[in-house]
């Protein structure tokens, strides 16, 4: 398992922000306390450490100081090697948000039985704050829903409901993470409900 997880301050995004994304139901945001969240795809990040995460199955997450790109294929994931899926956020003006819980539920991986996997996160108002998940084992790749959400003191600050479907039925998979692949623009996805 590696769990990505990143803070950059630069207002960096590539995919459609939170005004595009609120009516879909797989996304839930509490725009009181964030104003933008985007998702996506991602399958390449350069990793320049890792902190420790008590509640992931590694025990760490790594993390990147620069804000991987997202792809906007949205919440449906190929179960892939090295393909990453995330989420990024950003609170709503005037608001820090620090000690929140980031949360990954999944189906349970086939070697540990692991079902849930989480670590602390923190938003501000002035950059995103990016987590993702990528596929490292073939443990890891189980289909099903996979939820991100982050929460704190009580509040859901997001929800985003994923997705993964087994790489044979996503439509380019197996392109999908060549140079020109997914951040061309060029991949339609699976079809969507």
């Amino acid at each position: 398992m590696r769990v990505l997880l990143g803070a950059v301050l630069a207002v960096v995004a590539l995919v459609a922000p939170l005004a595009a994304q609120e009516t879909s139901s797989d996304i839930q945001v509490n725009q009181a306390l964030i104003a933008e969240i985007t998702v996506g795809l991602n399958c390449k990040v350069e990793i320049v450490g890792s902190r420790e995460a008590p509640g992931t199955e590694r025990g760490s997450v790594d993390v990147f100081d620069k804000a991987p790109e997202l792809s906007p294929l949205g919440t449906v994931v190929p179960a892939l090697p090295g393909l990453g899926f995330g989420v990024r956020a950003r609170a709503a003006d005037g608001l820090t948000i620090a000690g929140a819980t980031f949360r990954v539920i999944h189906p349970p991986f086939t070697e540990s039985g692991t079902t849930e996997q989480s670590w602390s996160a923190n938003y501000t108002d002035d950059g995103f704050s990016t987590h993702l998940y990528r596929f490292d084992y073939p443990h890891e790749m189980v289909t099903g829903t996979w939820v991100m959400e982050a929460t704190h003191a009580g509040a859901v600050l997001y929800r985003v409901n994923f997705t993964v479907i087994p790489a044979k039925d996503f439509p380019g998979a197996e392109t999908l993470c060549d140079p020109a692949g997914l951040l061309s623009g060029d991949l339609a996805g699976p079809p969507r409900g």
